[in-house]
């Protein structure tokens, strides 16, 4: 049994690799004190997702966010510049905005009236005469991240000053973004309201099974049944693709656009001939795979929409699912990707509020966060493939696709970020 006395803060040792195996404590899973440092050195001291830009398109638009449980505002100022606030008051700490999405040039606290602007500044102190004079002045307005970029529409918040550039976090994995947001032919995308759901297990565990090409076939056993009795659609034969990793933690599962439901089908050879039109026959067909791609630590990029994790206790952890529209593409087009995506049995494309895919997962979860509560298994093995998988010079790794190659990638990852406090 690990215990803290020679490891201090430092929880690197809960993962342990070896030529032949891969290990990770079951306490990385469970333990309260793990997840407090997750919250400070992995989500508080790196980048993470908060929103994306087609939901504050205009001056004064807003929508609340997370970034691991600390409360955030996303806004753009009157400036349009997009700023990252810290959804708390400086004077007494409530929440200055309750409301998801709105838009408003202020944020009223409802405690004792302190008003700001949009861009974080203190502008209105309730009864004014009861403080000194310039009082104000010098307590500043709503924390600011101190580090916003965006990438494709995406945008990401630190409020680590010294954290690496967002580049530098995307790494290899920018390849494989560039195709997932070229299916539009201008590559862009827009999103819609969320669908939420919650799991009582803990966050690492949606990270991992969003690019898990092995559990399908066993979790999902009676959804794929149902889909050979009942529809026109038989399981993939072979269950071919590839699975790869990403030193910063990013993963990716990949395989053939194959099961596309024949109800949507013409308007899907619709759209890949509009790609071959615009990027030429190769690259569309390349850009045309299934791809799940895990973007460390909180967003994945699933069949045509965004999944947001949001931990909210070592065993809670909110999901937030936002299908997504493409930009100039005909109508019938995104019409019939909301049916792909929303309808009730969809290999991989359910949502967790609905369908026969997903909410077997959310039941596996809970399942594996019960039994790690017995607290009588130490360690946890995650060595399919270790022996096969190829490592690329920039650092990407890849492997079959039952492989756990994502995992690991996350579990490298986590355990430098967990052992030094600082990013991968």
């Amino acid at each position: 049994m690990i215990s803290d006395a020679h490891m201090g803060t430092a929880y690197d040792h809960l993962v342990s690799e070896e030529s032949n195996n891969f290990r990770v404590h079951t306490r990385a899973y469970s333990d309260p004190d793990v997840f407090e440092m997750e919250m400070r050195n992995i989500f508080e001291n790196n980048w993470v997702y908060v929103a994306h830009e087609s939901e504050i398109a205009q001056p004064g638009d807003y929508r609340t966010s997370a970034i691991g449980r600390m409360p955030v505002i996303v806004t753009r100022s009157s400036e349009n510049q997009v700023h990252v606030l810290l959804n708390i008051c400086r004077h007494r700490g409530a929440s200055v905005c309750r409301d998801e999405r709105g838009n408003s040039r202020f944020f009223r606290c409802p405690y004792h009236s302190w008003v700001y602007r949009n861009d974080g500044a203190v502008v209105g102190v309730a009864d004014r005469d009861g403080y000194p004079e310039g009082w104000e002045e010098g307590i500043g307005g709503l924390v600011m991240a101190p580090k916003v970029e965006t990438y494709r529409g995406m945008i990401f918040a630190s409020f680590n000053e010294n954290v690496p550039t967002l580049e530098n976090h995307l790494g290899a994995l920018k390849t494989y973004i560039d195709y997932w947001f070229d299916h539009s032919p201008v590559g862009r995308v827009r999103l819609g309201k969320p669908y939420r759901a919650y799991f009582p297990a803990n966050w690492k565990c949606q990270i991992e099974n969003s690019t898990d090409g092995w559990h399908a076939r066993y979790v999902h056993e009676s959804a794929l049944q149902t889909i050979e009795e009942y529809g026109s659609r038989g399981r993939t034969v072979g269950w071919p693709g590839c699975t790869r990793g990403f030193p910063q933690g990013h993963g990716l599962l990949e395989a053939e656009r194959n099961d596309v439901p024949p109800e949507v089908g013409e308007e899907f050879d619709r759209h890949l001939d509009l790609l071959r039109d615009t990027y030429g026959k190769d690259k569309a067909e390349q850009l045309y795979m299934r791809r799940h791609i895990a973007l460390f630590p909180n967003l994945h990029l699933m069949e045509f929409k965004f999944r947001v994790i949001q931990p909210v206790a070592v065993d809670r952890t909110i999901i937030y699912e936002y299908p997504v529209e493409l930009e100039d593409v005909p109508d019938p087009v995104n019409k019939a990707i909301f049916r792909r995506i929303a309808q009730d049995i969809s290999v991989s494309s359910g949502s967790f509020v609905s369908g026969a895919v997903n909410t077997d997962d959310a039941e596996i979860y809970s399942r594996v966060q019960s039994g790690l509560a017995a607290n009588k298994l130490d360690w946890l093995h995650l060595s399919r493939g270790l022996m096969r998988e190829e490592r690329r010079p920039d650092g990407e790794t890849v492997g079959d696709r039952t492989d756990e190659v994502p995992q690991r990638a996350v579990w490298r990852a986590w355990s430098k970020i967990m052992g030094n406090g600082h990013g991968a």
